[in-house]
């Protein structure tokens, strides 16, 4: 009976053993610099701890299958304490006693140790394993969790909105499949109605201002008028030249529709200049001799104007330059009718884009897209469109609206579509510096 209560005793012994340590509490984890700082509080009595038993405390991170381990902390019983010591004596160390990390039982200790920040504590879990160590045996004890630490990666920088380019929606009525070109004679700024077709171009250009101007639905904005000049004079002439023969047509235009009340401020001159781009356009439809190879000249796009006639005298001792002036550039000095831009009682998609315009410049850009897609069919309304959906900070779709309005020559979209690259180029910036920073934790 003796030795069956014996046998007892020992076994509720070892249970006791088992369940006897430390108490841990107050454990937090912070970011300290480049390292995680660790602190806990290690709390012991009186009977934790067997005193021929020591506990060793093995804090660790991890997370998945990485494990960062920390230095140990030993608490020990009286008689384990009087055993190392006495080991260490007999060693040769006879000063040895508790150092950092090392109490005795019964003691309270501020547990602190640190560990390389790491990329992989997204987050890592503070764990303590326990072991008791003594009576030539090593009991483990189970592990136990306690407080969490998450590596914060640095945030990109919110996405910056560029600046737009935005233009209101014009009413627009293109003549430009009529030609409605008025021919003047060389050097000459002067209108004369005998010349080419001339009188016929004038019955079509004032037919299309009466158009206007009798139905009620319109009302007219501005004419635009383009005057040009065959590329065969000096630059500077030319330019003056061009000028003057649209003023030439704009009087015309006015003199003979008196009852309308034009004036200069009803319209817009358009300057062409030399007419190279008629020239190129004749001579691809024309038999001319040698006509491609003074249309690559035209097309060099590194040489100026001034090289370009140079070249194209030298051709054939200048034979190719006079047949030019003969019969090319008389059609090339002409004041050309453009457009008429007018205000429509029954456009609804000007007026949409237009308000659309005014709720973006407020700062309106959800309401500026729900009202814009009204009309999204509109190929005026595509830049809008874009803008609004760049300014609520989404450029991937805002793009395919831009590229739709580049197409339609919208010439505001070009430059939207330069500044979200330019915010692109930027973003990847701040991604490569970033991902550069996060190596140093790997």
């Amino acid at each position: 009976m003796k030795k069956i209560m014996l046998i007892i005793a020992l076994v509720l012994g070892y249970v006791m053993t088992l369940g006897a340590q430390s108490r841990i509490t107050n454990d937090k984890l912070e970011q300290n610099g480049d390292f995680v700082l660790v602190t806990f509080d290690v709390e012991t009595e009186d009977n934790s701890i067997p005193q021929n038993r020591k506990e060793v405390i093995l804090p660790y991170l991890y997370n998945g299958k990485d494990t960062l381990y920390l230095d140990p902390l030993e608490v020990y019983g009286k008689n384990r304490f009087k055993r190392e010591r006495q080991e260490y004596h007999i060693a040769g160390d006879k000063d040895w006693e508790l150092g950092e990390n090392q109490i005795m039982k019964g003691d309270t200790y501020r547990y602190a140790a640190q560990a390389g920040l790491k990329r992989w504590m997204k987050p890592a879990q503070l764990g303590i394993r326990r072991e008791m160590v003594g009576c030539a045996c090593e009991d483990e004890l189970a592990d136990e969790n306690l407080g969490q630490f998450t590596f914060q990666e640095p945030p990109l920088p919110p996405r910056r909105l560029p600046e737009y380019v935005l233009a209101d929606a014009e009413r627009f009525w293109d003549f430009g499949q009529d030609e409605m070109e008025i021919i003047f004679k060389v050097s000459k700024a002067v209108i004369d109605s005998s010349v080419f077709d001339n009188e016929a171009t004038f019955g079509k250009i004032l037919s299309a201002v009466d158009r206007i101007h009798t139905n009620p639905m319109y009302r007219i904005d501005k004419i635009q008028v383009s005057g040009y000049a065959s590329p065969e004079g000096s630059v500077s002439f030319n330019k003056w030249l061009g000028e003057n023969r649209a003023k030439a047509l704009i009087n015309y235009i006015i003199d003979h529709r008196p009852e309308y009340g034009l004036t200069m401020d009803n319209f817009e001159i358009v300057n062409g200049e030399e007419n190279w781009a008629g020239l190129r356009r004749v001579l691809a439809g024309s038999d001319m001799k040698a006509k491609d190879e003074v249309i690559a000249i035209i097309d060099d796009a590194d040489l100026t104007n001034v090289q370009k006639k140079t070249r194209i005298k030298a051709m054939d001792s200048g034979r190719i330059w006079k047949d030019m002036l003969d019969k090319i550039y008389p059609h090339l000095r002409s004041a050309r009718y453009l457009a008429v831009f007018y205000d429509s009682t029954d456009d609804k998609a000007v007026e949409i884009i237009n308000n659309a315009n005014v709720l973006i410049r407020d700062g309106k850009y959800s309401q500026a897209y729900d009202l814009i897609m009204t009309v999204k069919d509109d190929m005026r309304a595509y830049n809008t469109i874009g803008v609004a959906l760049m300014m609520q900070a989404n450029f991937e779709d805002a793009m395919p609206w831009f590229e739709k309005a580049l197409e339609a020559e919208d010439p505001s979209a070009q430059k939207n579509i330069d500044a979200i690259n330019a915010e692109y180029a930027h973003e990847q910036e701040m991604r490569d510096a970033r991902e550069e920073y996060l190596k140093k934790y790997e």
